[in-house]
C-alpha cells in the first residue's frame, strides 16, 4: 500500500497561453517583484552542473479513524519505508529498497495477518517506483509534490490567482567558507477562496533565486456538495458533509557543494470528516539525507549480477515526450521486514522530522495568509442530515441550519427545530471565529439540554433505540441563555472551554410511543426527571486526551471536567476519568477504567451525575444511579486479536452524597463481551450481582477494547 505522490503539474484550466497584464495590487512592493522574477529565472538554471545525486530516504504514513467523542482514536494504517535513491542527467532514477513496514492497527497482527501483509511486500515494491522522495527530479517542480489540484504560485498566470508580499530575511553565516547565504521569503495569498489555489511561504536564496522552503495550504477545505455536486446526490444525508483538508504542506531543501539545492524533509497533515461524527487524519512525511552529489561510483548493485536472493526489475515512464527508466532493486524479503533501518517507533500520527514547535509556528502563518471567506457560500443543513431525533419530550424533532461565511475568518449560523410532542420550538443563532468546531463562538439558544456526562441521549443512534425499544433515559430540561465558547484540538487532546448564562425550566414526558410497544407488551417510556428551575451564571471546563493508537501496545485516554455556577441555582461540580489498556501475556489484553466526581450538597437534579449504561456501569440504564458524588471502576480482561474478541469483564460503581463517599450502595455487575475492530462496535451481555436489577444487552461504539 502505498500513498502517490508524483510531481505537481500546473492545472491546465487555470493557465493561460499568454500572461496577461498583472493586476495593480498583485505586487504589494517592488522588493518582491524583483524576488519573484530571480526565481522563475532560476527554475530553469539552478540545477545547471548537477549529473547525479544520491541518497538516503525514509517515508512514513499514517491513517487514523476518529469519531466525534470517542475516547480515543483508532488507526487504520501506518507504514514506514527505506530506500537509498540514486538520479541520474537524463531522469534515470535507481531504487534500492532497504526496509519496509506495514501495520493495520485497528486489525491488529494476530491470527497470521502481519505474515499475510509480509508475504505481499516483495510485489508491491517491484511493481512500483517509490515515494515523492524517491521520484525527485531537480529539473521538476520543486514545490508540489501531489497529484494535480493546484495552480503553482510562480507559473505565468498566477498574478490573476495571487497577491504577493515581501516577508522575513534570514542570514546565514558561513565562517569556514567566508560567505553567508541570505534567504528572503514571500508571502502568497490567494485571491479568492478556491481549492485550486494556495496560501503560503516561500523562501529563497536571494543570490540564486532558488526555492529552499516552501510551507503551503488550499485557500479552503474539499467539500464534496460544492466540488462533484452530481456524485453528492447519492450520498445519503446521514453521510453529508463530506469534506477535506489540508492543514499544511512543508518542503524543506538542504544546500550541497554550496551550490545545489536538494530537498531534506517533507510532511503533509490533512483530515477528511464524513458527516459531523466521523473523521480520518492522514500525515505524510520523508526525508533524504546522506546526499553523494555527482559521484560516478554508487554504493548500490546497479549493474552486473545481483547478490543470491535479490531481484532487479525495470520500469519504463514516458513523460513529456521523452522516455525514462526506474530500475527497482529489492534485497530478499525477510531482510526487509527486519531491517535495522526501520525505527520500530509506536504508531503515531504526529510528525517525527518536524518538532511541534514548527508545526505551530507553521499552521498560525498560514491561518493568517488565507482568505476573508474560507467558504464560498451558506451552507444548509436540513432533515436527517444531523438534524432528527426522537425522544420522550419532544417526539419527533426535525429541523434545519443555515451557515454564512463573513469577512476575516467569521461565520454565523442559525438553526431551529420544532417537536411533535411537545411543539415547542427551539433553536440558536451563533457567531464563530475560525472553524464553526473550533475557535471562539458566542450562541444564544433555547434548547433541550440533559444531564448525563457520559451517554448522549439527543444523538442519533440514540433516537433510533428510544423509537425501537422506549429506554429513553435523558434527564432532560429546557435552557433559555446565551454562552461563549473556545474549542482547541489538537493530534492527541481537545480542551473546551464554556461559559454561560441560563435559564433552566422543567419539562415533562409528552409521548410514550415506541416500536415494541406497538407490536408487544403494553408498557410506558419511563418519567423525566423535574428539574430545578432559576437562572445560573457559570463556566466550564472540559480536558481529554490520549495517548497510543496500537492496541497491541499501551495505550492512555482520560478526561476532566470542572463546572460551577452561581445565581437562582448555586453549585459546583468535578469529575474525571481515565482508561489505561495493556497487553498481558499468553496472548491477552487487560484494559481498566475508572471515574470518580463530586458536587455540592444541594447540586440542582439536572446537575447530578447519572451513571449506568455501557460507559459506566453495564447491566443498567443511563441514571439508575443517580447522585452528588460517584466513583465507578471497570476491568475487562480479552484475546489480543483487535479485529475480533471476547471479553470478560467485572463494573463496580457508587453514588451518594458527597458527605458520604462510602461503599454503602456499592452496585455490581458481570459479563461478557465481543469487539469488532478494536472496539470501534461493542456488544456486552451484562448481569447485575448487587443494586438495580437486571440482565441487559447494550450494543454501541467505542468499547475499552
Amino acid at each position: 500500500m502505498t500513498v502517490p505522490l508524483t510531481p505537481l503539474l500546473w492545472v491546465a484550466a487555470l493557465q493561460i497561453s499568454t500572461p496577461a497584464p498583472s493586476p495593480s495590487d498583485t505586487y504589494r512592493d517592488e522588493g518582491v517583484r524583483s524576488i519573484l522574477a530571480s526565481a522563475s529565472a532560476a527554475r530553469e538554471r539552478d540545477m545547471e552542473g548537477i549529473l547525479s545525486y544520491e541518497g538516503l530516504a525514509r517515508e512514513r504514513v499514517y491513517v487514523g479513524l476518529n469519531v466525534a467523542r470517542f475516547r480515543r482514536e483508532r488507526g487504520l494504517f501506518e507504514g514506514e519505508r527505506v530506500a537509498r535513491i540514486r538520479w541520474e542527467r537524463g531522469g534515470d532514477r535507481y531504487v534500492e529498497w532497504i526496509g519496509v513496514r506495514y501495520q493495520v492497527p485497528i486489525v491488529g497482527n494476530s491470527g497470521g495477518i502481519q505474515e499475510d501483509i509480509n508475504e505481499d511486500v516483495a510485489d508491491d515494491l517491484l511493481g512500483e517506483s517509490g515515494p515523492a522522495a524517491l521520484e525527485f527530479d531537480p529539473w521538476d517542480d520543486r514545490m508540489l509534490f501531489g497529484d494535480e489540484w493546484v495552480l503553482h504560485p510562480l507559473s505565468d498566470s498566477a498574478a490573476l490567482h495571487y497577491r504577493f508580499a515581501s516577508g522575513d530575511t534570514l542570514r546565514l553565516s558561513l565562517p569556514m567558507e567566508d560567505r553567508a547565504i541570505t534567504m528572503v521569503e514571500v508571502r502568497v495569498e490567494p485571491r479568492r477562496p478556491d481549492i485550486h489555489l494556495v496560501a503560503g511561504s516561500l523562501w529563497f536564496d536571494q543570490d540564486s533565486g532558488s526555492l529552499v522552503r516552501a510551507s503551503y495550504k488550499p485557500a479552503r477545505p474539499f467539500d464534496l456538495e460544492l466540488i462533484e455536486p452530481e456524485e453528492a446526490d447519492d450520498v445519503p444525508g446521514l453521510l453529508k458533509p463530506i469534506t477535506a483538508e489540508i492543514a499544511y504542506v512543508t518542503v524543506e531543501y538542504s544546500l550541497h557543494e554550496f551550490r545545489y539545492w536538494l530537498p531534506r524533509r517533507f510532511a503533509l497533515e490533512g483530515e477528511a470528516s464524513v458527516g459531523n461524527f466521523l473523521r480520518i487524519p492522514l500525515t505524510v512525511e520523508w526525508t533524504v539525507t546522506g546526499y553523494r552529489v555527482n559521484e560516478q561510483e554508487s554504493e548500490m548493485p546497479i549493474a552486473g549480477p545481483l547478490p543470491p536472493g535479490w531481484t532487479r526489475a525495470e520500469h519504463r515512464e514516458e513523460r513529456d515526450g521523452e522516455v525514462r527508466y526506474v530500475t527497482v532493486l529489492l534485497p530478499p524479503a525477510d531482510s526487509i521486514v527486519n531491517s535495522p533501518e526501520l525505527s520500530g517507533s509506536a504508531v503515531d500520527r504526529a510528525p517525527v522530522a518536524f518538532s511541534d514547535a514548527e508545526i505551530d509556528e507553521l499552521r498560525g502563518e498560514l491561518e493568517d495568509l488565507l482568505p476573508s471567506q474560507a467558504r464560498p457560500g451558506p451552507e444548509w443543513v436540513y432533515g436527517l442530515r444531523r438534524m432528527a431525533r426522537y425522544n420522550r419530550v419532544e417526539g419527533v424533532s426535525l429541523g434545519a441550519s443555515g451557515t454564512l461565511p463573513l469577512p476575516r475568518r467569521f461565520s454565523v449560523r442559525a438553526q431551529g427545530r420544532v417537536g411533535t410532542a411537545d411543539r415547542e420550538p427551539r433553536g440558536e443563532l451563533s457567531f464563530y471565529r475560525g472553524e464553526v468546531d473550533t475557535g471562539w463562538a458566542l450562541t444564544g439558544y433555547r434548547r433541550l439540554d440533559f444531564g448525563s456526562d457520559w451517554a448522549q441521549p439527543l444523538e442519533l443512534t440514540r433516537s433510533v433505540a428510544n423509537l425501537l425499544g422506549g429506554h429513553d433515559q435523558g434527564a432532560f430540561f429546557d435552557a433559555l441563555g446565551a454562552e461563549l465558547t473556545r474549542a482547541s484540538v489538537g493530534r492527541r487532546s481537545r480542551t473546551t472551554l464554556r461559559f454561560f448564562y441560563e435559564e433552566h425550566r422543567a419539562v415533562s414526558k409528552r409521548t410514550d410511543f415506541y416500536l415494541q410497544r406497538a407490536i408487544g407488551p403494553d408498557d410506558h417510556m419511563p418519567d423525566n426527571i423535574v428539574a430545578d428551575q432559576g437562572s445560573v451564571l457559570g463556566g466550564e471546563v472540559e480536558l481529554r486526551a490520549h495517548r497510543g493508537v496500537d492496541p497491541a501496545d499501551v495505550m492512555l485516554s482520560g478526561r476532566l471536567v470542572l463546572e460551577g455556577g452561581t445565581g437562582d441555582l448555586e453549585y459546583w461540580r468535578w469529575l474525571a476519568s481515565g482508561v489505561l489498556s495493556h497487553p498481558l501475556p499468553f496472548r491477552l489484553v487487560a484494559a481498566v477504567e475508572g471515574g470518580l466526581g463530586m458536587a455540592a450538597a444541594a447540586t440542582p437534579i439536572q446537575k447530578r451525575f447519572y451513571l449506568g449504561g455501557p460507559e459506566t456501569f453495564r447491566g443498567a440504564l443511563t441514571g439508575d444511579l443517580t447522585g452528588s458524588a460517584f466513583w465507578f471502576w471497570r476491568a475487562e480482561v480479552a484475546n489480543d486479536f483487535a479485529a475480533a474478541r471476547v471479553a470478560a469483564f467485572v463494573d463496580l460503581a457508587w453514588v451518594g452524597r458527597e458527605e458520604r463517599f462510602e461503599a454503602e450502595g456499592l452496585a455490581s455487575s458481570v459479563g461478557v463481551g465481543t469487539s469488532l475492530l478494536d472496539g470501534l462496535l461493542r456488544v456486552d451481555l451484562a448481569h447485575v450481582l448487587r443494586g438495580p436489577e437486571g440482565t441487559r444487552l447494550h450494543v454501541y461504539f467505542d468499547g475499552l477494547f
